[in-house]
This record gives C-alpha cells, structure tokens and sequence, in this order.
C-alpha cells in the first residue's frame, strides 16, 4: 500500500471524505462492516447527512433520496390529475421489496423508516382525502407542520388511507415558488369509492383476514386535525384552490 494510501486510512477526516463518495447502498451497508473506524465514521454528522438520516442545514434546493426513490418509485413520480392512473394498494404490494425480502423490510427498526425523504426535508404537508359515493362526493383536509419528513412517516400515513377496496393516492411535490404561494411543501391525496356493503370495505385475503400488509393506523394525532367532513361537486370542486389558499394561512381543519 502506498503511502498517500496510507495517509488516507489513518487520517479519519480524509477517510471520511473518501468515503463520502461511496454509492449510497455500500455507504449504509457495505462501509459499517469494513472495520470499527469505518463504522465510527458513518456516523459522522458530514456522512448521516449523506445518508439522509440528519438534515443538512447547507442544503437549499430540494434533493430527492435517491435510495428511497429507487425502493419507493409510487411515492415520488408525478401523476396526472386523473385518479384512475393513482397508485394504488396493489401497486405498493407490487414492489420489489414486498418479495423474499419482506418481512426484514417491515421490521420497525428498519433504516429506510428513519430516513428523510428528501434535503432539505418538507416540513408543511397538506393532506385532501375525497370519497366518491352514490349520492355525492365528500372531502376533509388537514396540515401537519414541522414534520422534517421521513420516510417512514410518509408510508404510515398513506397505507391506512388506501387500506380499503377502490382507493388510490398521489403525492404531488411543490417546487419553492409554490410552497411559498400555497404554504406547503407537498400535497397528499387520497381518494376511495364508498362501498355499501360492509365486507368490501377493507381488502382481504382467501382466509378472510386483511390483506393488506401493513400493521399501521392513522395516527390520533393525524387524525385530530383533519377538519370535518363536506360535501363537494362531484364534477368540478372550485374549493381546492380554497384549501390552497387555507393551507398558506394554517387554518384547514384543527392544524395548528
């Protein structure tokens, strides 16, 4: 080994910047395990930032994780209006990593859970949840605020709302004009189809259980600050823009 080398290994600021450009799967996976000052070094503030897993106070424009935009592609890719090309729950039991690799994958301790979802991470999400019945539509929204959003949050608060027969979801990402304009930084979607009767309500299985695969809920705190329930125009709902504007000034709802 030459001596530049091996300047670089002994000298942990060198090996930290070294590393740094390490592809981002050997930067979480492979690098830890190389030895005991690779794994010190990973948890470096410079490397958990490059991780995703702290924020990076020098960041300014929005940067995606790359990594959770290859695992979770339904949750970053732009959707048309039309719902009926929304993601739905099949689409996320379609995904790669609800294959052999399942159960480590829904481990609650599992890394990608802790990850933000993008540097700088949101901190205003404005949630539209819409039903779709026989007599008439209905919509409710909520703000959450100071989320610092990671990706575990983000897939909790999504499945339960699509844990039901004809349901489907877009997120739509704002660019910093528009979050400054309507006061959020992403906008989450939910649409379902009433059922009337009460056995197609929730997906389920040939034994009669859920199907579905995740053990999460709305959280309580979620849920108290969505706003009441209201009927809308099923054929064009002037009042999005209306939430728009109340997302800006903070009062959809209970948000605070």
């Amino acid at each position: 080994m030459s001596t530049a080398q091996d300047t670089v290994i002994a000298t942990p600021e060198l090996l930290e910047y070294t590393i740094s450009y390490l592809p981002m799967r050997d930067l979480l996976v492979t690098a830890p395990l190389v030895s005991r000052t690779w794994l010190a070094i990973t948890q470096t503030p410079n490397i958990q930032q490059a991780l995703f897993f702290e924020p990076d106070p020098s960041a300014s424009e929005r940067t995606f994780n790359p990594l959770l935009v290859e695992l979770f592609p339904p949750f970053f890719t732009e959707y048309e209006k039309n719902r009926f090309s929304w993601p739905t729950a099949n689409t996320i039991q379609s995904l790669p990593e609800s294959g052999n690799m399942f159960e480590a994958f829904r481990r609650p301790e599992a890394s990608w859970r802790r990850m933000l979802v993008s540097q700088p991470p949101p901190q205003t999400m404005l949630i539209k949840q819409k039903s779709h019945g026989m007599r008439c539509d209905s919509k409710r929204t909520a703000v959450l605020h100071d989320v610092s959003l990671r990706m575990g949050t983000l897939y909790s608060l999504v499945l339960p709302f699509i844990d039901r027969v004809a349901s489907s979801f877009r997120i739509q990402w704002h660019n910093a004009v528009e979050s400054e304009e309507i006061g959020c930084d992403l906008t989450v979607m939910t649409v379902y189809t009433v059922q009337c009767c009460p056995d197609l309500r929730r997906r389920r299985g040939g034994d009669g259980k859920p199907e579905f695969f995740s053990d999460v809920k709305v959280d309580a705190a979620v849920e108290e600050k969505f706003g009441e329930w209201r009927h809308c125009n099923r054929d064009h709902d002037s009042s999005d823009d209306e939430d728009d504007e109340h997302a800006r000034d903070g009062d959809l709802g209970n948000a605070s």
